[in-house]
């Protein structure tokens, strides 16, 4: 196996590489926050950390935590945004906003998002390309052995 990496060393660089990654994303989140200045009471900011994190030659699991209304702050939607309301949101209409001292409706804010899903593409290439080399190292074993 003169220029590949052992399956022990392929797995460290990829536990290695995973939890990089995991602690980058509470990073990139917070910085998402600050830049986007969604920092009312800085509760959701301060909620963004990691959850639990397990990786294994079989696979892997990671969560990550922050408030649930940060998902709402993200979609730009909340109280009083429902399913099956026929579309008529009274309190949209600058009308009723302005009666009733509303200010500006609310727009998404997207800190979550956008971030989540260029950052899994990122990891699923870096994952593929280290498993890719394993799979193919594989198959040069198979036949070097049925060489002789």
């Amino acid at each position: 196996m003169s220029g590949s990496k052992s399956n022990s060393q392929k797995q460290h660089l990829i536990s290695t590489y995973s939890k990089e990654w995991y602690a980058k994303m509470v990073e990139i989140w917070r910085d998402r926050l600050d830049a986007m200045g969604i920092h009312d009471t800085g509760a959701l900011r301060s909620s963004v950390h990691k959850g639990t994190f397990n990786i294994s030659d079989a696979g892997g699991a990671m969560t990550f935590l922050y408030l649930t209304y940060g998902i709402y702050v993200d979609l730009g939607v909340g109280n009083g945004y429902r399913r099956g309301n026929g579309g008529d949101l009274k309190f949209l209409d600058p009308v009723y906003r302005h009666e009733h001292h509303k200010g500006q409706p609310r727009k998404r804010r997207p800190w979550f998002n956008v971030s989540w899903f260029i950052s899994v593409q990122v990891l699923k290439e870096k994952l593929g390309e280290l498993i890719g080399e394993e799979f193919s190292g594989l198959f040069d074993n198979l036949t070097r052995r049925e060489r002789g």
